[in-house]
This record gives C-alpha cells, sequence and structure tokens, in this order.
C-alpha cells in the first residue's frame, strides 16, 4: 500500500509540474496574440472621424442618413460613399468609405502627383519630352480633359501597368497601412473614399511646392459639372476637381468626384458611386452640403482653438506637477537611503560649471518624468482563458491528490500493511532476548534430571484434573 501511495504521489506531482509549466507558457504568449490583434490595418478599426475634434459626427450621419433615404441610395447592387476633410483642424469624417470601386480617372490624379514630385526635385520640367511629347500636355489634358492616353502615357514612363495604374506607388499619399488595401487596389485600380481623401488631402498640404501645377489644372475642370452644378458653390469658391466615370464589362456604371473646395478653410469631399442613378446630381447637393456645414465650423473654430489651449495647457500643468512631485519622491528616497552620502555632497565644493550640468540635468528630469504606469497598467491587463482553465484543473488535481493521501493514512491507521506482517516476529519472540531464555530453560532442565520421577493422581487413575484438563472428574 505505501508502494502504491508513493506511485499516486509522484503521478500527481509530475502533473502538477507540467501543469504550471503549460501555465507560464499561456501567460507569456498571451500578450503577443493581444498586440497581433490590435495591429492597425482592418477598415472596420477605422474609425469614421479620425479625431474626435470639432466634426460633430453625429449630425452629419443623421443629415447623411436622411439623404441616403430620400434618394434611395441603399437598394441592391448600388453604392454610395462619402469622405470629408476640413483644413481647420484636419479632422476627417466619412461615410460609408471603405467600399471598394473601380477607380475609373480618379487614378490620374496620384500618377500625376508621382510626376509633379519628380518635377519638383528637378529631375523633369513642363518641357521634358515624356513618351514623345512634353509633360505640360500630359498633365494638363489628363487633369482638365481626362484624356486617357495621356494618363496611360504617364503610367508607362513611370514604370506601372495598364490595370494597376501604378498604385503601389501611391499609398505613400495617404497615412493608411498597407494591410488596409484589398488586391484589386494593385491588379485593378480600385479604390475607396478614404483612399481618395487622404490623397487629395496630401495634394492641398503639399501645394505647388511638392506637386506643381496640379491643383491649377484641376481648377479648370469642368467648369459646369460635378461640383460645379451645385449654383452656391459655383457662384462663391474656387473647386479643383476630378471626375471618373466608367461602365464596366459586369453592367456596374461607376461614377465619382473628388474635389478640393475653397471656403475660408478649405476642405475636401470625395463622393463615389456605383449605379447611382443622376449621379452628378447627388454629388453636386453632397458637396453643397459640406461646405455649408465646413462655415458652420468656421464660426466656432476659435472658440473651439481656445478650448483646446486651454485643455492642453491644464494637462501640461498637471504632467509638470506629477513630475515635480515624483522628483520629490525620489530625492526623499534617495537622502533616506544614502543620509552620510547626502551629507558630504552638501559640503563639498562644486565648480560653477558643474551646478550648472546638475540643474540642467534636473530640469531635464523634470520635463520628461518616466511614466511608471505603464508597467503597472500592463499586469492589470486581463488573465486570458485558458490560463484559468489550467489553474482550475490544477486546483482540481490538487484537491484529489489531498483527498487520496489523507485516505490512505486513514486506512494505514486502521490495520497493518501486508508487507509488514510477512517478515514481522511473534511478539513472545520479542518480549526477553535470547541469552536470558537459553539460561532459564538449562535450569529447568538440571532440576528436572534431579528430581525422581513420580506419577501424579490424575497419572495413575488416567483421569483428568481441574488443573489439567479444565473439567471436573465424574462420580
Amino acid at each position: 500500500m505505501k508502494k502504491t501511495g508513493r506511485k499516486i504521489l509522484s503521478l500527481i506531482m509530475t502533473i502538477l509540474v507540467l501543469g504550471s509549466m503549460c501555465t507560464a507558457a499561456f501567460a507569456e504568449a498571451a500578450p503577443a496574440e493581444e498586440t497581433a490583434a490590435a495591429a492597425p490595418g482592418d477598415a472596420a478599426a477605422l474609425p469614421a472621424a479620425e479625431d474626435s475634434g470639432i466634426i460633430d459626427a453625429n449630425e452629419l450621419q443623421q443629415w447623411m442618413d436622411s439623404f441616403v433615404q430620400e434618394h434611395n441610395l441603399n437598394q441592391n447592387y448600388m453604392r454610395f460613399s462619402v469622405g470629408f476633410w476640413y483644413s481647420g483642424t484636419g479632422d476627417s469624417w466619412y461615410y460609408d468609405a471603405d467600399q471598394w470601386m473601380y477607380s475609373a480617372s480618379l487614378y490620374k490624379v496620384p500618377v500625376s502627383m508621382l510626376m509633379a514630385e519628380k518635377e519638383a526635385a528637378g529631375e523633369l520640367t513642363q518641357d521634358t519630352v515624356v513618351n514623345g511629347t512634353t509633360l505640360e500636355y500630359l498633365e494638363s489634358t489628363a487633369l482638365i480633359y481626362s484624356n486617357n492616353d495621356s494618363g496611360h502615357s504617364m503610367v508607362s514612363w513611370l514604370g506601372g501597368t495598364y490595370s494597376g495604374k501604378c498604385s503601389d506607388m501611391t499609398i505613400k499619399f495617404t497615412d493608411l497601412p498597407e494591410s488596409y488595401f484589398e488586391q484589386d487596389f494593385y491588379d485593378v485600380s480600385y479604390y475607396t473614399a478614404r483612399y481618395m481623401t487622404q490623397v487629395m488631402r496630401t495634394l492641398y498640404q503639399g501645394g505647388d511646392a511638392k506637386f506643381p501645377h496640379v491643383l491649377d489644372y484641376l481648377k479648370q475642370a469642368q467648369p459646369d459639372d460635378y461640383y460645379n452644378r451645385n449654383a452656391a458653390l459655383k457662384g462663391s469658391y474656387t473647386i479643383a476637381q476630378k471626375f471618373g466615370a466608367y461602365e464596366e464589362a459586369n453592367g456596374n456604371n461607376n461614377n465619382h468626384c473628388t474635389a478640393v473646395i475653397y471656403t475660408p478653410n478649405p476642405i475636401v469631399v470625395t463622393v463615389m458611386t456605383r449605379n447611382v442613378g443622376e449621379y452628378q446630381n447627388i454629388i453636386a447637393e453632397v458637396g453643397g452640403h459640406l461646405a455649408d456645414y465646413a462655415l458652420q465650423l468656421d464660426q466656432k473654430l476659435e472658440s473651439w482653438k481656445q478650448e483646446q489651449a486651454e485643455r492642453e495647457a491644464a494637462e501640461l500643468a498637471a504632467a509638470q506637477q506629477a513630475a515635480a512631485q515624483q522628483a520629490a519622491g525620489e530625492n526623499d528616497t534617495a537622502e533616506a537611503a544614502a543620509p552620510e552620502e547626502q551629507s558630504a555632497a552638501s559640503t563639498a565644493a562644486v565648480s560653477p560649471e558643474a551646478s550648472t550640468a546638475t540643474v540642467t540635468a534636473q530640469a531635464e528630469e523634470t520635463r520628461t518624468p518616466v511614466p511608471e504606469s505603464a508597467d503597472h497598467d500592463a499586469a492589470q491587463k486581463k488573465i486570458p482563458t485558458a490560463v484559468l482553465i489550467i489553474a482550475g484543473v490544477l486546483l482540481a488535481v490538487l484537491i484529489i491528490a489531498v483527498v487520496l493521501l489523507t485516505a490512505m493514512r486513514r486506512r494505514a491507521a486502521g490495520e497493518p500493511e501486508e508487507e509488514e506482517l510477512d517478515w514481522q516476529e511473534p511478539e513472545t519472540l520479542k518480549a526477553a532476548p535470547t541469552g536470558k531464555r537459553s539460561a532459564e530453560r538449562r535450569d529447568e532442565e538440571r532440576r528436572a534430571e534431579t528430581q525422581p520421577r513420580r506419577g501424579t493422581p490424575a497419572e495413575k487413575t488416567g483421569r483428568k484434573t481441574e488443573s489439567a484438563g479444565g473439567y471436573k472428574p465424574k462420580h
């Protein structure tokens, strides 16, 4: 039984050790899995408003939902996407803006930006001959009149393909991660409203310094169509726009338009549609509404900037106070740990240069405190489910082990072990030492030899006595 108990105990200890190793492995692997899950790039992780700034996303969402319902834009095989960027604060807002649609002629904007970059770097000029004609002719005809031959000629000169349209070269005009882009973006030039809005934002921010002539050509495009169909826009603001229209072989009719609309704080508006009737009027109406909304943002821009400045000042003051408290705490700890060193340092002579360096170092520590809460926050992460399950199994095994060992001890206390009975000597043999027992036997034998043998009355009569047989004789 003891051997069996030892085997059971050994088996349980082995299970506990293996379980502990598995638990540690799961605990170490969990943060890596969590980080992988948080990696950016998925469209679902991209917000409608990139910043929680001045734009009221709910207000725009409600208006757009009503607009879609009014114009029946949510039917089968129909697509409607909007992108909006406000230069006053750099905030963006999107409506269903991650639907991939054929770019049509929108690709001519980022391709022209690639050519313009080379012009800004001094590699090209407007008079440079590219594939048999000047760069000025290619850019102007592609952007103003949407000439396909000019667009394809620039793609060919850049080393792109007819289908891909240099898409892999134009990702740099956005801050979107590579994981955002589907394969159709590279293979057949499919775009989203989010992508095209960010391209136009980059174009506006770079201006003529980075992309010479591109905006100037776009300002001449479609003077009476698309966003210029909105009378309020055409009569009030300059519009640099590029349209795209193409019917695919499967019958899908793509019609898009992206533009920089020069309101007091210029905005970018991109509308992409598929199989939408009266698309030019739809695009013009959306552009007009977002331009009006930008004017509302202009009215509260100053107060919003003041609120932002006050908030930033308060955050900075709080950070400086926390840094000062941390520095004071560190000084108190150092003084308590080494009072003799502190006393010696205070009495030592310090040169002006060393004193200045010390003050500068302390100021740097105050300005850039080490965030101690990072490790604490990491320690507060939730325990992975797998670790909890393994811990529960180990606890159950431990309880079973305790119960088995307790039962075995109780049984061992109640009866002798079988292995002990095989070799245990009788108690009578253990009672007296061997030497003493031999002496007593020799004395008895000596007395028996010297004493005459006489028969007892019981032997003569052949009857047993009470002392010998345990019963009385019959009379």
